[in-house]
């Protein structure tokens, strides 16, 4: 089988990728182990469009999640995949977290974001009645997409003109380079396919990938980043509790995440979370004695919340390129996303895509374009 390329991982960031390939005339194979898209951490998630006041100006983060926003906004609108603009407020519990609150609003200015506003204790509590905090930011146009329902559409884009297949249930085994530098995939299912480019999108499994590029090139010339697994657990209210905002409600970035936030999804299915648990390998596993420190983190914006009214709901891994210690003297560790292309490597036509958490979702268009051109 020949195709003009393959995109290994069938996530928000594959599914995209193989479309803008796609809408350039390719024909595309995107190849996935899961039976289904998007299984993993494209679904397992807290499914916000974020706005873009959380990373480092300059960073990808920060321009790919700006722009991609845009890009999904316009889609969304344009494809009937459903989305919701309800906004956003981050508390900040005390005084002593002013000074991170504003630098926030200054760091957003210089992603472009200028939407944001500061918020007095009780401009908060008029915004949502249920919130309890010394002053806020609200980011008016922080939103919330079905998650699926995206996917779905971008993988009907690839499909529709018959020349891109979506493989689910198949497992690339291993990947040749032959003196045609043409590379050769090979696959569980005994299929090997022919291409002249390989967009490496695996997401959590994209450094187990790098093991299989057998003789593209010398992968201890360019090795991949650091990869640390971090689990986060959401919880959900028990049956009987009602919501008690209509907004998204986040703490204070922490280490290593943005905090145990409350979200929405577009059916009104509320949760809380993720916390925080680094592993060492991928593992869905759900500790329910976890739940227990999830009361603390929420009662510092609702202080309401009545003992025993949470559960567990499910858990995500976020593939993370840096320590829980966040030691940036690592070679290649990084908070930021990781793109490793020919100029990295030397192997024409292939493309790393490393490290891709949040705000993986909302960057995925705009970071689509640019692994396509």
């Amino acid at each position: 089988e020949r195709y003009d390329a393959v995109v290994v991982g069938a996530g928000v960031i594959g599914l995209a990728c193989a479309r803008a390939l796609s809408l350039r005339g390719m024909r595309v194979c995107v190849i996935d182990k899961a039976e289904s898209i998007g299984a993993e951490t494209s679904s397992k998630n807290s499914e916000v469009l974020h706005a873009g006041m959380h990373y480092v100006p300059g960073s990808a983060k920060a321009k790919f999640c700006v722009e991609g926003r845009r890009k999904i906004v316009k889609y969304c609108e344009k494809k009937d995949v459903k989305w919701e603009n309800i906004g956003k407020l981050i508390v900040a519990r005390d005084e002593s977290q002013m000074d991170a609150l504003e630098a926030m609003i200054t760091r957003a200015q210089m992603n472009d974001v200028d939407d944001l506003a500061l918020l007095t204790s009780e401009q908060l509590t008029a915004y949502e009645k249920n919130v309890r905090g010394y002053a806020g930011v609200l980011s008016p146009s922080t939103s919330i997409v079905d998650v699926q329902e995206l996917m779905e559409s971008f993988r009907r884009d690839c499909v529709r003109d018959g020349r891109t297949t979506v493989a689910l249930g198949d497992e690339v085994v291993e990947i040749t380079r032959g003196l045609s530098k043409t590379f050769q995939v090979k696959t569980k299912s005994r299929r090997v396919i022919s291409t002249p480019r390989l967009v490496n999108a695996a997401g959590l499994y994209a450094h187990r990938l790098c093991d299989r590029l057998l003789d593209v090139y010398d992968i201890s010339v360019t090795p991949p980043p650091p990869l640390y697994f971090a689990r986060g657990m959401y919880c959900e209210l028990k049956k009987g509790y009602s919501a008690p905002f209509q907004r998204l409600v986040y703490p204070l970035p922490r280490e290593g995440g943005l905090g145990v936030h409350f979200t929405r999804d577009v059916y009104d299915k509320c949760k809380f979370g993720p916390d925080i648990e680094w592993i060492d390998d991928i593992d869905y596993t759900m500790n329910p004695a976890r739940v227990r420190s999830f009361y603390e983190a929420i009662r510092e914006y609702w202080p309401g919340l009545q003992d025993g009214a949470l559960r567990p709901a499910f858990t995500g891994i976020r593939p993370k390129l840096i320590n829980e210690a966040g030691d940036t003297d690592e070679p290649g560790a990084t908070t930021d996303f990781v793109f490793q292309t020919e100029s990295q490597h030397g192997a024409v036509g292939l493309v790393h895509l490393f490290g891709f958490e949040s705000p993986g979702l909302t960057s995925s268009l705009a970071v689509a374009e640019y692994v396509a051109d």
